[in-house]
């Protein structure tokens, strides 16, 4: 008689993502890709993007669940109404997928922390919470608003921003530095906290990327940046490099793409006419993710102007890495975690000066075996430290530690960090039929 095989039931995860649609975030959309293939059942809830109405969707096998984008408004009331906003649009998707389909864990991206009461309500029924911290709340908000912003607000922050971490069942952080600062601010244990590094996916290692036709021009030495445009990320910075570049040093053969928006949008374009570069600097707008290695593959350099400030010198950027893999040189200021990131494949300038960055700039637009040397330092360190598949490893033994009911949580350096994702996805089905 032929025996039946027992198929263990899957994990069902429940993902929350509030600052950003799916699967527009590169690092939610490897997450849960990873996720899926090593077995696990994953549900997305998130805002829609602008101009988008699709309100549930299917992503790689992956159910999608989208509200309509609260306005992003500012002041005190502005920012309770968007939030506020956006916890009820979450908390009825998920009431109704609890009692649709169900799920055993929430795995909640931030910001915002407050968020966090939604996995916390269902960890009454037994649910699991994961904690993912993509940035630090209270950073963001003062340098969003260049160190200012209501007290209130910066306190509220930091009370959610301790609830979330203290009732998370395990967290994630980007990097090293923002894991030391949860559990030194919010008194949580390191063990809870699992370090997962952002990290380029496999279309950005391929061996040959074709730039975009468009921007190829062989007189020209093209600067190029890659991301969202806020008041946090510097891009005036580089507008500023530029002008010292172009009015300054004479440098009339250089021009710079900035590619993709965000709120600061409309005062870059406007900083650019005022200092008349609008032929030396290019807004493309946002593109599709999928375009984005090959306008990296048009650069001759990159440039990563986030300013020095506590909320950057905890971010882990991915551009940086996405630079790096396609073997591109990159200009940063002196950020802990640029430097750690990059380490030797970046020039550096410091005091976030727009004319040190300049120069730095310069010493690349005049040496070319510069260039081509740290570009190579960059993608073999990306290859070999930094691509998603590292990272991919320590998501799934924090998921594996997560549903196990022993093996304490391993801090970054642990060698089991290393270990093969077969063992994983064997560990994984193992303590399933244990359970059962």
């Amino acid at each position: 008689m032929k025996r039946t095989p027992i198929t263990a039931k899957p994990i069902r995860i429940l993902m929350l993502l509030e600052n950003s649609s799916f699967p527009e975030d590169s690092r939610v959309l490897l997450q849960a890709r990873t996720l899926k293939h090593a077995g696990y059942q994953v549900t997305v809830i998130c805002p829609t993007e602008p101009g988008s109405t699709k309100k549930i969707d299917c992503v790689e096998g992956i159910p999608v669940y989208r509200y309509p984008a609260p306005p992003e408004l500012g002041g005190l009331l502005g920012y309770a109404l968007e939030y506020g906003y956006s916890i009820a649009m979450q908390w009825m998707i998920s009431v109704y997928l609890f009692i649709r389909h169900g799920f055993d864990t929430i795995h909640m991206h931030t910001p915002p922390d407050m968020i966090a009461v939604i996995p916390a309500f269902f960890q009454c029924y037994g649910k699991k919470f994961i904690y993912d911290l993509h940035d630090l709340s209270p950073e963001l908000y003062s340098a969003q608003r260049s160190g200012r912003g209501n007290r209130l607000v910066k306190w509220l922050l930091r009370r959610f921003e301790s609830f979330a971490s203290r009732r998370a069942n395990l967290s994630i952080a980007t990097n090293q530095s923002q894991r030391d600062i949860q559990v030194r601010r919010c008194g949580v244990s390191a063990k809870k906290f699992y370090v997962v590094r952002n990290g380029p996916n496999q279309a950005f290692l391929v061996e040959q990327v074709p730039p975009r036709a468009e921007l190829v021009c062989p007189n020209m030495v093209t600067l190029g940046y890659v991301g969202v445009m806020g008041v946090q990320d510097g891009v005036d910075y580089l507008i500023h490099a530029m002008d010292v570049l172009v009015h300054q040093r004479k440098r009339t053969n250089v021009r710079a793409v900035l590619v993709g928006n965000g709120a600061a949008l409309p005062e870059l374009k406007q900083l650019t006419a005022s200092l008349n570069l609008e032929e030396h600097v290019i807004f493309t707008g946002r593109v599709p993710f999928s375009d984005v290695p090959g306008y990296i593959a048009a650069f001759d350099i990159c440039c990563t102007p986030d300013p020095c400030n506590a909320y950057n010198d905890s971010c882990t950027t991915i551009k940086t890495m996405e630079y790096m893999a396609l073997g591109k040189p990159v200009v940063c200021f002196e950020t802990t975690e640029n430097m750690k990131t990059a380490g030797d494949a970046a020039l550096y300038a410091c005091d976030n000066d727009p004319a040190l960055y300049a120069i730095a700039l310069e010493r690349l637009i005049d040496d070319r075996d510069l260039r081509n040397r740290l570009g190579s330092v960059g993608r073999q360190k990306v290859i070999k430290e930094l691509a998603w598949e590292h990272q991919a490893k320590r998501l799934l033994l924090a998921y594996q530690h997560l549903h196990s009911s022993s093996d304490p949580i391993q801090n970054e350096s642990s060698p089991q960090g290393q270990t093969d994702h077969g063992q994983y996805y064997l560990l994984y089905y193992y303590n399933l039929k244990k359970k059962n």
